[in-house]
């Protein structure tokens, strides 16, 4: 988790401004004032159904994103002991929230149709200082992958890259153009070839999301970990506890 000027905060090692340290696989971090979670958009969310599958009154609308967390709080600005941290160069899977198991895990077939991410407001500075850090602009995209064994996760779909940068401090809302087909057992996940600031810390101690590192490099976010390529296996080795990604994805179940 890549960070940049601030104090020392979220869940593994930190790299803040001017006075840089080693940063953490799939977060960074930059100082300023706290913010608040910010609630998903009902009204939006079923916009995007509406627009995506005029049958959907005959199938289950369900979305998939994290349990709320009372502690946990939006990661940027930031403050001077709690930097702004965000997740970067990695494809990120939340496996736990609270006593909620694999909240992303589908459960019935059907398609996705849409996602939407809750974005915090970094400031100018913290976002000149990521696209120079980071790879470029902020963007990410949702994906599907499936367990093979252990932690190794094949892919087997992605959506296209969204620019996120016009949504800072806000919830966006993606309708897909072409829809994901989803079974059960497929999970969700967040792709960021870049860096997105998508995440809630101080969360509750069972609350944990992987990247897609392996065992060992869990600290440095040089290598762009991204799972890409449609039918490959990566392995999900590195955790991160205490934080929330905040995003959601829309399926319909099959009728």
């Amino acid at each position: 988790m890549p960070q940049a000027v601030g104090g020392d905060a979220g869940p593994s090692a930190r790299r803040r401004a001017p006075r840089l340290r080693p940063p953490t696989p799939a977060l960074v971090s930059i100082g300023v004032g706290p913010m608040r979670r910010r609630a998903l958009s009902v009204t939006a969310l079923l916009a995007v159904v509406a627009l995506a599958v005029p049958a959907a009154a005959y199938a289950v609308i369900a979305t998939l994103t994290n349990p709320a967390d009372p502690t946990a709080v939006a990661s940027c600005p930031g403050t001077a002991a709690a930097p702004c941290t965000v997740v970067s160069r990695t494809t990120a899977e939340q496996v736990e929230v609270g006593y909620t198991t694999a909240p992303f895990k589908i459960k019935t077939a059907g398609r996705i149709v849409g996602w939407q991410i809750t974005l915090s407001a970094p400031t100018a500075a913290q976002i000149r200082y990521f696209d120079a850090h980071e790879g470029g602009t902020s963007e990410a995209a949702i994906a599907v992958i499936r367990q093979v064994r252990g932690l190794d996760y094949r892919l087997q779909h992605t959506a296209p890259l969204i620019n996120l940068q016009p949504y800072f401090g806000r919830t966006a809302t993606f309708p897909l153009t072409n829809s994901i087909r989803v079974t059960p057992g497929d999970v969700v996940a967040l792709t960021v070839p870049t860096w997105v600031p998508a995440l809630e810390l101080q969360a509750g101690p069972r609350t944990a999301w992987r990247a897609s590192r392996a065992s060992g490099h869990c600290s440095d976010v040089t290598d762009n970990t991204t799972q890409a390529r449609i039918g490959s296996i990566d392995t999900y080795a590195c955790i991160y506890r205490t934080a929330l990604l905040d995003f959601g994805a829309i399926e319909i179940s099959t009728p």
